[in-house]
């Protein structure tokens, strides 16, 4: 239910803000962490709670995130894979047995564009722990971003240690549409276990995942052979 808007919740660190010189400092060095041309890898897990101070897990998910030296992505977060290389972007949804080819989406890690979200979030607290940062944003008022407020923590290290995102549109929970269930739910993803080892090559080709054939188009990898295919590159038709 919610592994598509985790997925947006992962790219939201590409995005972020600044609040006094010492916190865009922070964020730009935590940029720079991510766009090294270096390998990176970590893991993550995504837990999902009904209410903003409830203890009961709803949902939970693992994620995985790999780069290479030439900044391809390869992530897995729960029972979705998605790939940005050189060549090709693809979203393979294992639920929905679909994988959608497109093309390659520029990323960007740099110095970050404060000004977009600074006109959406304000910075209410920054804190600074012996081995890491906590940063508060709340959301204007009829901003376009799903939540009302948002806490960031980045080790001294430069790297992503928690996100906490407190969701401000209700969702119902039940299965029953007799019986609603709606609440304002809470999403924590904790990083864990960074390293710059290098990663398997095979992740990030093509033929992993399928192969272009002149006579019968696109045909899948065995592991993926039964998935509806959805092609939207520009050169799709040619």
């Amino acid at each position: 239910m919610f592994c598509k808007k985790m997925i947006f919740v992962w790219l939201l660190f590409y995005c972020c803000f600044g609040y006094s010189q010492t916190v865009s400092t922070v964020f730009k060095k935590l940029g720079e962490q991510y766009s090294v041309a270096k390998p990176l890898q970590y893991q993550s897990k995504y837990v999902l709670y009904k209410d903003f101070d409830s203890k009961k897990i709803e949902e939970s998910y693992k994620g995985s995130f790999y780069k290479n030296s030439q900044n391809e992505i390869y992530m897995k977060i729960g029972d979705t894979e998605i790939l940005n290389s050189k060549s090709v972007n693809l979203k393979i949804s294992h639920p929905e047995k679909a994988i959608e080819i497109s093309n390659p989406v520029p990323t960007y890690y740099g110095d970050f564009d404060m000004k977009p979200l600074l006109e959406l979030c304000k910075i209410e607290k920054f804190i600074d722990y012996k081995s890491y940062w906590e940063i508060t944003l709340t959301v204007k008022p009829f901003s376009s971003l799903p939540y009302s407020k948002i806490i960031v923590m980045v080790s001294k290290t430069y790297f992503l240690q928690k996100q906490v995102f407190y969701y401000n549109t209700a969702t119902n929970f039940s299965q029953d549409f007799r019986k609603p269930d709606v609440h304002y739910p809470r999403l924590e993803i904790v990083y864990a276990n960074y390293n710059r080892n290098a990663v398997n090559a095979s992740i990030f080709k093509n033929s992993t995942y399928f192969t272009a054939s002149g006579k019968d188009g696109i045909v899948l990898s065995p592991r993926l052979k039964n998935y509806e295919i959805v092609d939207q590159r520009n050169n799709s038709n040619n």
